[in-house]
């Protein structure tokens, strides 16, 4: 009973059975009246403790007050505030150019905007998160608020970035099927090396968990249904250096089981379902496990129903574990209405700005979902070379017949060092170059080669910019100097030159390329030339217009499976050149799969012409000649009609390449791709003279050749036999090429 009264009192205390009939509002000067009074609930027939405390609390919730005090007297409730200061002066230190422009997207604190510690708090944790998200984990940040007149402050962030935190070493603990040097090709997280220019191996808890879902995805791929990444643990030492180990747990590897097809709605015909069926049969029977197999069958079942023109469907591919080795596959086919594309998620890029790889989607959000234009946009991700892996996912989103589309890409190194060395009957070469495909993570192409050998010196620099103040064209820029002391075609040449070149689509995979070039030419014959050689000799400038048209219909451009590419250019040096002339060029390229997906075939045809004007001779330097490429087991300017000796071009040019490759022993993570060759073609015509040596013989070779990806860079061999030749002709039977990334 007495507990009771006590209780009683207690709550008589903190109620007041009183309406608030007026209100009181003190200290405000920036801040109205009526937005204070906009915050009172003044229905409430009751002011006790707990309303007041509510009410303080949503007052300083607004962030204009540093201090806000209620009572409530004989019905008057009355609201005594304090307000925030405002910043006069705002100013970050301590950090610079692209960094800087960052931080001031992220704090939310400027000039003339109202402070509140509260929010510094936050501006400074996520400042903190930015820096720690680019690799800065020692980094300090330090406010100044500097109380000036009239309520207003000054605000100075000062930031020390310190040491950028890289990663020493990457261990995978648990992994008993793969080498490290397997797992780090997966994750996009890389280790330190004084080499990294243009890469980075900072630490980032976001490229951490990204990581974990990219090896959780290739032990799946492997067969290993159950892998988990368990964790991933970051330590560091006494020089900021971290050690970063991820903890596996594979499990076992599964096969695929039974096999099931559904259809609801969709009209399909017998004969169709069964196709399908043995669509899926074919490539699930006694197979291992792997997600790519089930996206195979996606793909060609899709391909499949759209090249029949059934118009509305959905596939969704079920994997079940069945038993402890075996996963079942159903495959339901549905009628349904074509989804539409919310949301393109990109992932993985750190350096790269994500308008760069939007830039080369030619499906955008709002669009109808389309594979084979999804399948086109992830190609030509893959063709800028910026990445080692470009993959995507396609998943359901919040909103009704909707689909988002999630892009995977892992950076690899975009900067190159390359050589290359090579020796024929005339001697050796030496070629070397410095790369960038990513400058400033634009995309932008840098490059500089250089090439010496026993008959040329040279260089050159080049730029290409493949979005051009986002006007979708192409810009393209370069300027080279060369010396060529071709011994074995009478003639020294010293010529210097510059070219600028723009590319854009004019229909759905026809692409337009004009030229502009101007070109200088000192041309000398060596001693030993002939007379009608000599005759050629002198300086010449050339002023050359030039067009492109290529057709490319491939299914891929970084490596194509089927289709084909086209092209026709021609470069014409115009009337203000000392020797006008036209060079015309022609050539295709067509892929087909032979017996299997090992086994990819190709045949690339193409001719050449110069003639020209005025009753003139094409002079020596616009000649052609076979390159490499064209007929290997061949020097570049190795055949074709020849004077006194000296090999001097031609006038016309045909060759025809054929090429399959075919599965070679070489480990998965080296990427290498073995070839067989058979090439054939001839260079014939010569403008000057009757007494020229010019064999109609065709020429054919055949060889072997090894592309790979090697722990010291990539790798190149060819091993070429002529078949057939002319007498005068120069062989190169073995040509081999070792680059660096970087």
């Amino acid at each position: 009973m007495i507990r009771s009264i006590i209780i009683f009192f207690i709550i008589l205390t903190n109620v007041t059975f009183a309406e608030i009939k007026k209100i009181n509002i003190v200290g405000n000067a920036r801040v109205s009246s009526a937005t204070i009074e906009s915050l009172v609930d003044k229905k409430i027939s009751n002011v006790d403790s707990i309303y007041i405390n509510n009410l303080t609390k949503k007052i300083y919730d607004t962030d204009f007050f540093s201090d806000v005090k209620i009572s409530f007297n004989q019905d008057v409730l009355t609201i005594n505030v304090a307000e925030n200061p405002i910043v006069n002066f705002f100013y970050i230190n301590g950090v610079k150019d692209s960094d800087l422009d960052q931080v001031n997207k992220i704090i939310t604190l400027k000039e003339n905007s109202i402070f509140s510690s509260s929010k510094l708090k936050k501006d400074i944790e996520a400042t903190r998160e930015f820096l720690n998200a680019s690799g800065y984990y020692q980094a300090s940040i330090t406010p100044e608020v500097i109380k000036i007149d009239n309520n207003q402050i000054n605000l100075i962030i000062n930031i020390d970035k310190k040491e950028i935190s890289k990663i020493k070493n990457i261990y995978f603990i648990g992994n008993k099927y793969f080498s490290n040097s397997q797992l780090l090709d997966v994750i996009t997280s890389t280790e330190d090396g004084w080499w990294k220019i243009f890469s980075t191996s900072a630490l980032s808890e976001q490229r951490i968990e990204y990581d974990k879902q990219l090896l959780k995805d290739f032990y799946k791929s492997k067969s290993f249904y159950d892998a988990q990444i368990e964790s991933a643990f970051a330590s560091i030492d006494k020089n900021n250096k971290f050690t970063l180990t991820y903890s596996i747990n594979s499990g076992k590897k599964y096969k695929f089981g039974d096999y099931d097809i559904k259809v609801s709605g969709l009209a399909l015909k017998e004969v169709d379902i069964n196709e399908i069926k043995n669509i899926s049969n074919k490539l699930l029977k006694n197979e291992f496990y792997s997600p790519l197999t089930i996206n195979k069958i996606n793909k060609q079942i899709t391909d499949f129903l759209e090249t029949r023109r059934y118009g509305n469907f959905e596939i969704n591919i079920q994997d079940i574990k069945a038993t402890d080795d075996k996963i079942n596959i159903i495959v339901q086919l549905n009628e349904g209405q074509k989804s539409l594309v919310n949301k393109i998620n990109i992932k993985g890029n750190t350096i790269t700005e994500e308008k760069v790889i939007r830039d080369n989607l030619i499906i955008s959000e709002g669009d109808q979902l389309n594979s084979s234009k999804v399948k086109k946009s992830i190609d030509n991700v893959k063709s800028k070379q910026l990445f080692s892996k470009v993959d995507y996912k396609i998943e359901d989103s919040d909103k009704k017949n909707f689909k988002d589309l999630n892009l995977f890409v892992k950076e690899q190194p975009t900067g190159s060092i390359s050589a290359g060395v090579g020796y024929g009957t005339n001697g050796g070469l030496f070629e070397a170059s410095v790369n960038e495909r990513n400058f400033l993570g634009q995309g932008i192409n840098l490059n500089f080669t250089g090439r010496l050998s026993s008959d040329v010196i040279r260089g050159e620099l080049s730029f290409v910019d493949p979005n051009y103040k986002n006007s979708n064209k192409e810009l393209a820029a370069s300027l080279f100097s060369e010396v060529d002391d071709y011994s074995n075609s009478g003639y020294q040449n010293k010529r210097a030159g510059t070219r600028f070149a723009t590319k854009y689509e004019i229909y759905e995979d026809i692409f337009f390329r004009p030229n502009l070039g101007v070109q200088f030419d000192k041309l000398e014959v060596t001693g030993t030339a002939s007379s009608l050689l000599r005759s050629r000799q002198g300086d010449f400038i050339t002023t050359s217009l030039g067009y492109n048209f290529l057709y490319d219909q491939r299914d891929s451009k970084f490596s194509p499976t089927s289709g084909s590419i086209i092209y026709f250019d021609q470069n014409i040096a115009t009337f203000l050149s000392d020797i006008p002339t036209v060079q015309t060029g022609v050539g295709a390229t067509f892929y087909k799969e032979l017996f299997s997906e090992k086994f990819i075939g190709s045949a690339k045809a193409r001719l050449a012409n110069v003639v020209a004007f005025n009753d003139k001779d094409v002079k020596l330097s616009d000649r052609i000649f076979a390159s490499a490429s064209d007929i290997r087991g061949f020097e570049q300017r190795g055949l074709g009609p020849v004077d006194s000796g000296d090999h001097i071009g031609g006038n016309n040019l045909a060759t025809l390449s054929l090429k399959s490759t075919f599965p070679n022993p070489i480990p998965e993570n080296l990427r290498a791709t073995t070839f067989l060759f058979l090439d054939m073609g001839n260079v014939w015509g010569a403008d000057y003279s009757s007494s020229i040596s010019d064999s109609s013989k065709l020429r054919t070779s055949t060889g072997i050749a090894l592309d790979l990806m090697s722990p010291i860079g990539p790798l190149s061999f060819t091993y070429s036999i002529p078949l057939s030749k002319a007498s005068t002709d120069k062989e190169q039977n073995f040509l081999f090429n070792i680059g660096s990334s970087f």
